[in-house]
């Protein structure tokens, strides 16, 4: 079993513990003072200063009160939140709640990294790790978790081999694969905008997380141009790519 437990996980636990915990303390330490010193002025002033006195002081520390007991709760709450990676597949941990996810189940794998710049520099990354299944029942992992990379790599490794041996024999069957509204596959080729051209015809590339396909005879002629986040299981439509169907190759993920 791999374990992926929250970002500063011990931190996010014991703060918002001691944080809830203090103010809790607080709000009893000053409930305390309030009624000592309540209880001076009525034998001095008698009850009619009760509600001047009482009222708002009390109010804030109810709320300070309700605020600590429900930091305290949040931490208990969400204390175990991570994704734990099984042989033949996944439990995800989320605020007291068990989401659990078959591995073989899968038909649509992808996984969306965003690089935030600034400078030249990488200063923030976004991740949307997204599992479907074929009653469209939806997984969807986010950027919360400890070495976020190795998560993604474990999970091609566990999921794309299967999932692409599963389209290569719809693909046989005479099934046609949807990658995007303008971009399918089936036995005689790729269908870019309800034209079919031969595997053997084109070519692609990446950059800058675009896909762009081409004419391998005419490389100028740009058939398609897609951000590869708007592609649907984009792993296997590039194995398919690369390893067109009848072709000897076998896939990259095997």
């Amino acid at each position: 079993m791999e374990s992926y437990p929250v970002q500063n996980q011990g931190l996010k636990r014991w703060l918002t513990i001691f944080l809830g915990g203090l103010t809790v303390l607080a709000s009893i330490g000053f409930t305390v003072l309030l009624g000592i010193n309540t209880w001076t002025r009525i034998n001095i002033h008698g009850r009619a200063i009760l509600l001047s006195v009482i009222l708002y002081p009390a109010i804030l520390y109810a709320g300070m009160l309700i605020a600590g007991a429900l930091a305290i709760s949040l931490a208990i709450f969400f204390w175990q939140d991570g994704v734990d990676l099984y042989e033949k597949g996944l439990v995800l941990y989320a605020a007291k709640r068990t989401h659990t996810w078959i591995y073989a189940d899968t038909v649509r794998f992808d996984s969306h990294i965003s690089r935030i710049s600034f400078g030249g520099s990488t200063v923030s990354l976004r991740v949307k790790i997204i599992l479907e299944g074929a009653d469209r029942q939806r997984l969807v992992i986010r950027n919360r978790y400890r070495k976020i990379s190795e998560l993604i790599e474990n999970l091609r490794g566990k999921i794309l081999p299967e999932l692409i041996r599963k389209y290569q024999d719809r693909l046989f069957m005479g099934e046609r694969l949807y990658f995007h509204k303008h971009l399918q596959a089936d036995q005689n080729g790729i269908c870019i905008k309800k034209s079919v051209l031969p595997y053997n015809k084109i070519t692609f590339s990446l950059q800058n997380q675009f896909l762009t396909l081409r004419e391998k005879a005419n490389p100028k002629k740009v058939l398609l141009k897609l951000h590869c986040h708007r592609v649907a299981n984009f792993d296997v439509l590039i194995d398919l790519l690369e390893n067109p169907l009848g072709e000897d190759s076998h896939s990259s993920f095997s």
